[in-house]
């Protein structure tokens, strides 16, 4: 009887600790709205031929919502034509309410790797396999009319921005959140608008820079060549006109480069200013505001030989630098 009961006393512990006997974890709680409602996408937005696939959704439960936040339980993909082969993938932004809700997220995809123009691609959104057995899932096919019809930067910057706007609109009754204010220059994402902004759709603020209030510009710092093709644009723009035979009149009689001569003649006038101003004024500021005209103005008309216009330049500087300086030292 004692080896019966030892026997079954085994088998128990055999069947309770085999893997086939342990109880398999309940799936999380399925959401009551689980849907991708609005798409946009445009391109050329940040360089010619990248693309964003922008989108809305919404993560919603009415009651029994997980603890665990939404970036953990839920994920976005976008897929091609064929349903199976994925291009991209990102999570939730869990900001407001873990992530629950409705939100809005895109895929961002660089000229060297953005998907086919105008393709019926597929926004997944489907529940993570590492809490789910059976993960919730939709899908939402992109039509054309999901895509931007504009090709410039700054028409698809403006559509984008304007979208996000939109839909900042729609959360800001969901969250019970203000994310938006309004200025001169347009309705804007204030701070927690912003935050979310950047957060949800990396670098947004130099996609959409309009919305923001600190707007970020990218400065070219390409090399560029200089030369001095301007310069002597300036001076043959005479060529073949009345002032032009006038000029060639000058050079003649003076046996020099006519743009020599009228150098000196612009380097007159502007003495003649400052002599003007001190004389009648006792001040030369006037007059340094007109010959900085006075040389402008001579430079493009082709009047100013390059070499004097520096010469000229570098007085002004000094005289200028002794006003500032070694007039009160």
């Amino acid at each position: 009887m004692k080896k019966v009961l030892c026997g079954l006393l085994l088998a128990v512990v055999l069947v309770l600790g085999s893997p086939a006997a342990q109880v398999m974890a309940a799936d999380p709680t399925t959401p009551t709205t689980f849907s991708i409602d609005d798409v946009q996408v445009v391109h050329n937005i940040v360089e010619a031929g990248d693309s964003l696939y922008a989108f809305k959704y919404t993560i919603a439960y009415d009651s029994g919502q997980p603890t665990t936040p939404a970036n953990k339980l839920f994920h976005f993909r976008l897929m091609d034509t064929d349903g199976v082969t994925q291009l991209g993938a990102v999570e939730p932004y869990a900001y407001a309410d873990s992530g629950y809700g409705m939100g809005y997220s895109a895929f961002y995809f660089t000229a060297d790797n953005s998907p086919v123009w105008e393709a019926a691609l597929i926004v997944k959104m489907v529940g993570s396999p590492q809490y789910w057995g059976s993960p919730p899932e939709v899908n939402y096919t992109l039509t054309g009319s999901d895509y931007s019809q504009l090709d410039t930067k700054s028409e698809n910057q403006v559509l984008m921005g304007n979208w996000v706007i939109e839909v900042c609109r729609t959360l800001e009754i969901n969250w019970a959140v203000k994310l938006l204010t309004e200025t001169n220059q347009g309705t804007i994402l204030n701070d927690t608008g912003a935050a979310y902004g950047k957060g949800t759709i990396p670098g947004l603020q130099t996609m959409c820079p309009k919305i923001f209030s600190v707007q970020n510009q990218t400065i070219d710092t390409s090399d560029r060549d200089w030369n001095p093709i301007k310069i002597d644009e300036w001076k043959l723009q005479w060529d073949g006109t009345v002032v032009g035979a006038f000029l060639a009149g000058l050079a003649e009689l003076f046996s020099m480069d006519w743009q020599i001569v009228t150098s000196f003649g612009v380097g007159v006038l502007v003495i003649l200013l400052f002599v003007w101003g001190q004389s009648k004024w006792s001040d030369n500021q006037a007059a340094m505001i007109a010959g900085i005209h006075v040389l402008n103005g001579s430079t493009l008309m082709g009047f100013l030989h390059p070499a004097i216009l520096a010469i000229l330049t570098l007085l002004n500087a000094l005289y200028l630098g002794y006003l500032l300086m070694g007039k009160h030292a």
